[in-house]
């Protein structure tokens, strides 16, 4: 990865820095914001159950990565990849990898006990970084990722 990207977990104060880090990495994300405009990202980061994570290159967004952590009914908490998106132009510098490294450090320092993710069958790019980040392939259904975390 450049040197010079940085990785950020976004916090309550940072509603602005949300928005922008999102219109800038998820191409469709201002319609969404002024189709449901209920002060979301407000709302998403006061929710203590979720996270947003930012790759800075400098001050300019380069990728993301957002998710939740889950409580099963026998007690075990469960992180949850939601989104990973990384900008066309600093794909393959390990900007992915950076962040779903950090998005799995804060699932074990949360608490969790493990830490998953979805992708696409036809996203082998995805596939071959979760694999070399030590995920394990669930064989059946969707392709997902786990992770033990204790």
């Amino acid at each position: 990865m450049s040197g010079s990207v940085t990785i950020r977990r976004l916090g309550l104060v940072d509603a602005p820095a949300l928005i922008r880090l999102f219109n800038a990495v998820l191409d469709e994300f201002s319609a969404q914001l002024a189709f449901f405009n209920d002060n979301g990202p407000e709302k998403f980061l006061a929710d203590q159950t979720s996270f947003a994570l930012g790759a800075y290159d400098l001050d300019e967004p380069v990728g993301l990565a957002w998710g939740i952590q889950m409580r099963s009914p026998n007690g075990r908490l469960t992180h949850y990849l939601h989104e990973l998106s990384v900008r066309d132009q600093w794909r393959r510098q390990g900007v992915a990898t950076a962040l779903v490294t950090e998005a799995i450090s804060l699932a074990r320092a949360a608490g969790s006990n493990k830490f998953w993710l979805s992708t696409g069958a036809h996203n082998e790019g995805a596939q071959a970084l979760y694999a070399s980040l030590g995920g394990d392939r669930k064989p059946l259904g969707d392709v997902n990722y786990w992770w033990s975390l204790g």
